[in-house]
């Protein structure tokens, strides 16, 4: 049964990175728009790897590792977030689910691409994979918090 108005929440983004609290929110993200019928995009930013910018000639060699590294980075992000489509899927076969994955700071990417893709909620666990950079530079979700004029809902 179609419901006869536009929901609030019919859009839902999701930051996902396949921490226990990215899953948390994907769960809630996934009822939310389910119950209103809307659509649901999963997000993953990857972070960009970064190193030290050294003049010696040996470290070329470290550079192409971190290239590498980037990219099995990138593979390993993708194959969570096909996962996690996947078992929303299974668990809404009726629900029209996006997946986006892309690389930059998280914090203004998922900032942009809620604008770029006009949903009414971003969802996001309160603690990703930010480690101790999260801790000294700010965790993502504040960030998001900060810079973001949309609805946000943070899941413990």
């Amino acid at each position: 049964m179609r419901t006869m108005f536009d929901p609030v929440f019919s859009k839902v983004l999701v930051a996902y990175d396949g921490s226990d609290p990215s899953k948390r929110a994907l769960d809630h993200a996934a009822k939310m728009a389910a119950m209103f019928e809307g659509e649901l995009i999963i997000l993953t930013v990857v972070p960009k790897v970064s190193v030290p910018v050294y003049s010696n000639a040996e470290l070329g060699a470290q550079a192409m590792d971190i290239a590498s590294l980037q990219e099995r980075m990138r593979e390993n992000y993708g194959q969570s977030i096909k996962k996690a489509e996947e078992e929303i899927h299974g668990l809404y076969p009726h629900l029209k689910v996006d997946t986006i994955i892309t690389e930059g700071r998280p914090a203004s990417i998922i900032v942009s691409e809620a604008d770029k893709q006009g949903v009414s909620l971003i969802v996001m666990g309160s603690r990703g994979l930010g480690g101790i950079t999260g801790w000294i530079l700010g965790s993502t979700s504040r960030q998001v918090a900060d810079l973001c004029t949309k609805a946000i809902l943070i899941v413990k």
